[in-house]
């Protein structure tokens, strides 16, 4: 019997060897090899493919079973309310259904809210009117609660005195109309912002003066932008607010602090509503901290993206549904985000702290008409709601407002969506500290033994997961496949991570140690994983970077593992056992942490980034962003594969790249046939632009897209064919002023100009129209216009001084630019650049706002040398309704309608028209 078993073992062995396996294998073979009579039966059980494929299902099983697991805790979202009150309490609550009545009034019933339009006059009028029924209410409410109170006390035979008044939060109301200016840096470009008739409706509650000296603010804006009803972004936070308003106001008082809540009418304009309430209004001096409510998505749970300080981030550990993380906040601080919130304006005008939270997820439809409430995620509202909600309850009742003090030293993040952790940038160094002694001690005491071949690899490894997506960006681009992945954002990790993932394992076969066992080459490459984690973590914590707990978390994971697998073989050594250097339990443990936790972080980058590509220009190497990101997260998410992939050895390993290169080659040549970037839900951002240029005549239709995906192919050519004319390219570097209606988004675009004059001439009925030879500019009646006034010349100092006045009857966004060497004007926001530059000065006024007038001293060389403006306007037809403004004596003619009518579905489409003017002033 001794010598069979020595025979079977020996065979194994042998086995073990053909195959290549480690010895945690060989052992497994050896056990199972008890119930085996004979050698032959041993080959037919465990043939190489089915060891290979046995591990790697049950360790990528374990990975998929996590991913699925976070995928349902990410999108799960609590059950909308739809009573106004509790049914069994009685109490007041939260209701998803009051919002929604809001929303679709706003976005449905109304339609696009454009700063300056009959639209955003109705919305002014429509949200008095709520919140003046909403303190009715509250009225009623106070009253019948304190009729029961005095009943009960009556019956219940006690002297009980009526509740008083105090008990009550008091209802004030405000509405601000302003004027003002700002300065707008975004996107490295500097915009002068002016505004007129900008309208805020404020409430207050409180319990009265000792109140009012500390107040909280929430903030929401009731426009919307160009092209886009905005159900999500914001008539959700504005019934969020309202809802809000609705629950505190029938409650008892909160006896701390006061809330304010400000109803902006301009976020859209570049933020003029929020400027005009922190500088200008009565409120300004007591309000204490801001939470800001905004959307740039229309599912999912809002995202807490901004906060600057430990009392305000303290505070949203009490929200029921925590969503946020210092990594959003990191990211947003790099710019790479290319959007802003009224945030900003409460914070660099008012010095306050705060809270930025926003709904993010599926963001294609984000600032496009399909916002609508059709498209909100149930239970969005109730996830915003009740989160706003309790915050709003915590700060005014119990948080100290006094004193915050502005820091960025705060780590913080929420464990898969259940509870928040946060702590200070001190305390995090400590923890870091920790962390790295524990690894330093898995080294000195055996259970870690990195070599430095190893960690070199890992070093190069992550290097490969970002370039080799990247020639895969190569040949799609050579199929004439950009943006293949942009429907779906699952699918870049289909095209991009094979390339990454034969890539890392391809160095790793190249590092393999041939002289070394497979055990020997496992246990030195997850060392090196160790290591690497370890020393990312000890950069970022000499950097100040907040978002390291990220690396602690992986240096510490593997870490454990590498504990674990250390006790394992100790107990295989016991039993007598030939031990592996890596047990295979060790992997999983290796992977929990970090692979739930990135899972979950994961579907956040890409609802991020993903649909952010389409709105980011036509000149960003989209697909190469893409691919990079891609790369990364195939790296960082799952630590210990690297380990796992020498298993089975080199020729193995070798194998395994072979077939990830085969595999991607096979989906991405079948993604390229089925799959299209764009459709009706994942739509192409398109901007259509009816110019008329009032100095040289010119009417033209300007087609422009904001992504390097398919276009003139697609798109313009169709439009060719409509117009019966042919396109002109124009490209933005060459032609700055086209789009500067939108300045300073306009750099982003390129654009294909169709000449509308010879369509407008055959199409309408007006005879003298369709047969003049003066341009048809010329039927433009109330025209924008610029004036000087005040001229004034100083020799001595060589100064022109004006006045220009501005008239735009119907007209809405008029943007003045022009070249000078400003000395002084009369914006207050900031003063002129200090040599000859370009100026752009936007101008936006509440509906109705019909003119402007800025006083203007720069240098010249007499009092003859002019200054030379160019003025756009931007007018007020149109915006979701059907309406278009038409040359006088024309007919019916719609050249915009015709765009909108044969707009193809898989298109979002931004329109408006613009009048162009040059003024020698």
């Amino acid at each position: 019997m001794a010598t069979l078993q020595a025979l079977k073992q020996r065979h194994l062995r042998t086995l073990s060897d053909d195959l290549d396996l480690s010895e945690t294998d060989s052992n497994a073979l050896f056990r199972d090899s008890k119930r085996i009579h004979s050698p032959t039966k041993v080959h037919s059980s465990f043939s190489p493919i089915k060891t290979v494929l046995r591990a790697w299902g049950l360790f990528v099983g374990f990975m998929a079973l996590l991913v699925l697991i976070t995928y349902q805790i990410h999108y799960t979202l609590p059950t909308p309310v739809h009573e106004p009150s509790n049914p069994v309490t009685g109490q007041v609550q939260f209701s998803e259904a009051n919002v929604r009545k809001v929303v679709r009034h706003l976005s449905e019933d109304i339609g696009y809210r454009v700063v300056g339009t009959e639209q955003e006059l109705e919305t002014k009028k429509y949200l008095i009117k709520e919140l003046m029924q909403l303190k009715d209410d509250a009225r009623i409410a106070r009253l019948r609660k304190q009729d029961e109170a005095a009943v009960a006390a009556a019956a219940a035979g006690t002297a009980k005195e009526r509740q008083t008044d105090l008990a009550w939060p008091n209802f004030d109301m405000w509405v601000q109309v302003g004027d003002g200016s700002h300065r707008f840096d975004f996107m490295s470009k500097v915009v002068m912002k002016m505004y007129t008739n900008m309208t805020n409706i404020i409430v207050r509650l409180s319990c009265g003066p000792e109140c009012d000296q500390n107040s909280v603010l929430l903030n929401s804006h009731y426009d919307t932008t160009l092209g886009s009803p905005g159900a999500v972004d914001d008539a959700l936070g504005v019934g969020v607010m309202m809802e809000i308003i609705r629950v505190m106001s029938q409650r008892p008082a909160a006896t701390k602090n006061s809330i304010v809540f400000l109803f902006n009418g301009g976020e859209e304009s570049l933020q003029d509503a929020s400027h005009s309430f922190i500088t200008a209004h009565e409120l300004k001096d007591q309000v204490r901290a801001v939470v800001n409510l905004e959307a740039c998505g229309t599912t999912g749970p809002e995202i807490l993206f901004q906060a600057n300080s430990r009392a305000m981030i303290d505070a949203y550990g009490t929200v029921p549904y925590p969503h946020g993380t210092v990594l959003a906040n990191d990211l947003f601080a790099t710019g790479l985000i290319l959007s802003d919130t009224d945030f900003r304006q409460f914070v660099d005008h008012g010095n306050l702290t705060g809270l930025d939270m926003a709904v993010y997820k599926n963001s294609y439809l984000y600032h496009t008409h399909l916002d609508l409430d059709s498209y909100m995620e149930a239970g969005l509202p109730q996830h915003m709601g009740e989160n706003t909600l309790a915050l709003a309850t915590y700060l005014t009742e119990k948080a100290d407002l006094v004193g915050l003090e502005p820091t960025t030293s705060i780590v913080f993040f929420d464990v898969f969506g259940q509870f928040f952790v946060s702590y200070s940038w001190s305390t995090a160094l400590r923890m870091h500290l920790v962390v790295g002694g524990f690894a330093l001690l898995s080294m000195v005491t055996g259970a870690s033994r990195p070599s430095f071949r190893a960690t070199v690899s890992i070093f190069i490894s992550f290097l490969a997961a970002l370039v080799l997506p990247n020639f895969s960006v190569i040949l799609l681009q050579s199929l004439g496949k950009p943006m293949q992945w942009f429907s779906h954002e699952w699918l870049s990790c289909l095209l991009f991570g094979p390339t990454a993932l034969a890539g890392m394992f391809l160095v790793q076969y190249l590092f393999h140690d041939k002289k070394a066992s497979t055990g020997a080459n496992e246990l030195s490459t997850l060392s090196a994983v160790q290591a690497f984690y370890t020393i990312c973590l000890g950069l970022a914590s000499y950097t100040g970077f907040a978002s390291s707990y990220v690396f602690a978390l992986y240096s510490f994971s593997s870490t454990i593992s590498l504990f674990f697998n250390q006790r394992r073989v100790s107990e295989a050594k016991k039993d007598g056992l030939e031990a592996t250097r890596v047990d295979y339990a060790a992997y999983f443990v290796g992977a929990l942490m970090p692979t739930a936790y990135f899972s979950f972080v994961c579907f956040s980058l890409l609802d991020i980034f993903i649909p952010l590509t389409g709105r980011i220009g036509v000149d960003a190497p989209v697909d190469h962003i893409v691919a990079v990101l891609t790369g990364f997260i195939t790296f960082v998410f799952c630590p210990p594969v690297l380990a796992f992939a020498h298993r089975f050895g080199a020729t193995m390993l070798k194998k395994m790249v072979i077939f990830l290169l085969v595999a991607h080659v096979a989906i991405l040549f079948t993604t390229s046939v089925f799959i299209s970037p764009y459709n009706e839900l994942h739509p192409k951002r398109v901007f259509a632009q009816h110019l008329r240029n009032l100095t040289s005549g010119e009417s033209m239709m300007y087609i422009a897209h904001a992504d390097p995906g398919p276009f003139y192919d697609s798109y313009v050519s169709d439009l060719e064919e409509l117009f019966s004319t042919k396109s002109v390219f124009r490209s933005p570097g060459n032609n700055p002023g086209d789009w500067n209606a939108i300045y300073p988004f306009n750099q982003f675009l390129e654009s294909y100009v169709i000449d509308t004059t010879p369509y407008i001439k055959s199409q309408t009925l007006n005879q003298t129209i369709a047969n003049s030879i003066r341009p048809l500019t010329d039927y433009i009646h109330q025209s924008p216009r610029l004036v000087a006034e005040k001229v004034s010349y100083n020799s001595e100092t060589g100064y022109r001084q004006l006045t220009v006045l501005c008239t735009h009857p119907g007209h809405i966004w008029t943007v003045a630019s022009f070249d000078a060497h400003l000395v002084s004007w009369s914006l207050s926001s900031s003063e002129p650049f200090p040599r000859p530059s370009h100026y752009v000065i936007r101008h936006v006024g509440g509906h109705i706002s019909d003119g402007w007038r800025l006083d203007l001293e720069y240098k010249a060389a007499s009092i003859d040398d002019k200054l030379t403006i160019e003025l756009t306007a931007m007018e007020t037809e149109g915006f979701g309704r059907d309406e278009e403004r038409e040359l006088v004596g024309s007919g019916d003619i719609g050249v915009m309608r015709k765009i909108l009518a044969n707009r193809p579905p898989w298109v979002a489409l931004t329109y408006f028209g613009t009048t162009v003017s040059r003024f020698q002033l």
